[in-house]
């Protein structure tokens, strides 16, 4: 019985090796080149190393975070912290192509909305009007934004998944890129959520 559930079990791992080496070998090309192209892009916001997400994020929210003193690093740090994605069907012609991309991340108005209730009841304390009284309203924001890192750093907040449809296109060094222009993809990269301040 032994010898047969480890005959069982070794080939199903031969098994499984031969489907992933399959799969990897069914991309190649500009196809494997723009996979690996839209999943370093995803792993950018992943990271969110140095200024790469401040090149995709809407610079004067990015400037509105800074006037209050939120640092906008700290704080796509937090919004991509529950990111993950899967790759779908690359169909490509000539310079210009379509990727389907799953996206799942923090519903950041779920978030937003817990932060804003745990804010309301601390605005009526003692504490927040001293905070105030000392170091006006940007240490106010800066309390909110304390009280969504929370949330997301406790995994409180819902998820959401959506499906998207990016645009890629081929430079004239060969390189490939990802059309910026696409209000449902950075949509998707928030859960949902259309960041304004």
């Amino acid at each position: 019985m032994k010898r047969s559930l480890r005959f069982a079990c070794s080939l199903l791992g031969a098994l499984a090796l031969s489907i992933a080496l399959a799969s990897c070998s069914l991309l190649s090309g500009d196809e494997a080149v723009v996979h690996d192209m839209v999943d370093n892009t995803m792993k950018i916001f992943k990271s969110t190393e140095g200024d790469d997400i401040a090149s995709f994020a809407d610079q004067s929210f990015v400037d509105t975070l800074n006037s209050y003193g939120v640092d906008a690093d700290e704080f796509f740090s937090h919004c991509f912290k529950h990111l993950s994605w899967e790759i779908g069907d690359i169909k490509l012609s000539g310079d210009t192509g379509t990727v389907s991309l799953t996206i799942t991340n923090a519903d950041l108005n779920s978030a937003f909305e817990l932060a804003g209730d745990r804010f309301d009841a601390y605005a009526e304390t003692d504490e927040a009007q001293q905070l105030f009284d000392e170091d006006g309203e940007s240490a106010l924001v800066t309390r909110l934004f304390d009280f969504f890192y929370e949330i997301m750093d406790a995994d409180e907040v819902e998820t959401a998944t959506s499906e998207v449809t990016l645009g890629v296109f081929k430079n004239e060094d060969g390189s490939w890129e990802i059309d910026p222009d696409n209000e449902a993809f950075f949509k998707a990269l928030y859960g949902g959520a259309e960041l304004s301040l």
